[in-house]
Parts: C-alpha cells; sequence; structure tokens
C-alpha cells in the first residue's frame, strides 16, 4: 500500500481502497437485481448511463450477508475490465497511509483484501484489486 486510501463501512466491516483505484462514491444510486447474473454479483448500479455491476458482499467476505441493493453508499472502483462497485454503509473519509498503522486480520474471511491498517481505533482491510479481478475471470 502506497499514498492514500478511502476508508468504508458494511455492515460492521471495514475495507479500504487504495485512491488510484477509487472513481467515485455514490448516494445510494439506482440499482437492481437482476436474473441469471454471474456468482457474486448482487446487481447492476445505474450510474450517468452507465450500468456498474455491483458485487455481493459474501463474496467479498466469507462472514458478511448485507443488503446490497440496499445500502447508502456504492463505491466505485475503476478495474482494467471496467468500473465495479462495492456497497457501503459509511463513509470514513481518505487518509495517507502514514496515518494508518498495519495490523494482522482474519485471512480465511477476507479473500481479496491484502493486508490490513488501523485508523482510529478501528480496523480496515485493503482490497487487492489484482487478486479480486484474476477471481472475476477465473472464478474457482
Amino acid at each position: 500500500m502506497s499514498g492514500r486510501i478511502g476508508l468504508f463501512r458494511f455492515e460492521n466491516i471495514g475495507y479500504a481502497i487504495p485512491l488510484e483505484r477509487l472513481l467515485r462514491v455514490v448516494d445510494s444510486g439506482v440499482c437492481s437485481a437482476l436474473p441469471l447474473v454471474p456468482v457474486g454479483i448482487a446487481g447492476m448500479l445505474i450510474q450517468d448511463n452507465e450500468i456498474i455491476p455491483l458485487l455481493k458482499s459474501s463474496w467479498l467476505m466469507d462472514n458478511l450477508v448485507g443488503d446490497e441493493l440496499s445500502s447508502a453508499y456504492k463505491v466505485i472502483i475503476a478495474t482494467e475490465y471496467g468500473p465495479i462497485a462495492f456497497p457501503a454503509d459509511a463513509t470514513v473519509g481518505i487518509v495517507a497511509e502514514d496515518r494508518c498503522s498495519r495490523v494482522d486480520f482474519e485471512e480465511e474471511s477476507a479473500r481479496f483484501f491484502s493486508e490490513g491498517v488501523s485508523y482510529r481505533d478501528n480496523r480496515y482491510q485493503v482490497l487487492d484489486t489484482e487478486l479480486l479481478m484474476n477471481s472475476l475471470i477465473r472464478p474457482n
């Protein structure tokens, strides 16, 4: 991790997105469940005439089962294959790496997170976008 990260919370779990991957955060947004979408996709977010897949929280972190479609925020990130969205109940803010301390986290519950950080006594798992995209392309 280097530079700055965006901090978010969903279902009492904190996650962080490297700022260079963060496109925007939308307040709610129109999101629809569609039949026959791939495993790991909760629905599609429609934003500025663009359709963006919204990932299921349970696919990202095994111990989460939340209501992604009605989450307060959608965090949209850039990937090599186009934008994808994550659900968030709260946006914490953007912080510099040197304001966080590294912490251990439970790897078995965090499939796509490379490391953990602590900021103001709260833990966040930092998304590894390369690992995530490889898993979307070549699911196990």
